[in-house]
């Protein structure tokens, strides 16, 4: 979760913590700031993050990206 964190702090979104919930949902992260998280994911790990992985419920909160990361980068 630590490295989910940095993720967001390399974005410039220092406000988002794993507390939260409701990311997408609640509009507290728009379209750049996924994309932007993509990056910094892809980067991280040196290689792309698969479309299929890329679904709304995948970036709500901690728990569900950190689900999607270990399943897609496996």
């Amino acid at each position: 979760m630590e490295q989910i964190k940095q993720f967001f702090e390399n974005i410039g979104r220092n406000d988002i913590d794993n507390t939260m919930t409701e990311l997408l949902s609640q509009g507290i992260l728009d379209s750049i700031d996924i994309m932007a998280l993509i990056a910094e994911i892809e980067s991280f790990y040196k290689r792309p993050l698969q479309a299929e992985f890329i679904k709304p419920e995948n970036f709500e909160d901690f728990a569900s990206i950190k689900k999607m990361l270990d399943e897609a980068m496996k």
